[in-house]
């Protein structure tokens, strides 16, 4: 055999080309960025679903002078909503539809500036749940050709 030759020149010893679409589908279902922006979406959701909760019903925790305007309640209650709206678009994350990539982006828009605005009642909270929608609006803008 000379230098550069393929290994196996006899056809009956040559592998099979994959199918079709087997390749290309391979990595649908766990792709890295879909199941990254989904989870971390979900994980902020969570985050703005116990802040909400606390500021409801915990308002000792935090330091309601820290607040631009407007009191806890109001700041609960709009983080609960906030954080309904992030699970149910992790969902449709994974479930790769492109209302899920355009609603995460305006809803991590909203939830950083939620966040932003409520950072001097309980700064450590609010800056873990900044950097989470800081990810996931990264990742769905940066990798949004994965999520279709």
């Amino acid at each position: 055999m000379e230098a550069g030759a393929a290994f196996h020149q006899d056809p009956k010893r040559m592998t099979e080309p994959p199918d079709r679409h087997a390749v290309r589908d391979a990595g649908r279902i766990g792709s890295g960025w879909v199941a990254f922006a989904g989870t971390y979406l979900g994980i902020a959701g969570v985050l703005n679903l116990m802040w909400g909760i606390t500021a409801l019903s915990k308002k000792s925790y935090f330091t309601e002078g820290g607040l631009i305007w407007s009191n806890l309640d109001l700041w609960g209650w709009l983080a609960i909503v906030v954080a309904t709206v992030q699970i149910l678009t992790g969902l449709l994350l994974f479930a790769r539809r492109i209302a899920g990539v355009l609603i995460a982006i305006v809803v991590t828009m909203c939830a950083i500036f939620v966040n932003f605005l409520s950072l001097g009642a309980y700064p450590i909270w609010s800056i873990i749940a900044l950097v989470c929608n800081a990810l996931v609006l990264w990742a769905v803008t940066v990798h949004g050709e994965e999520f279709t």
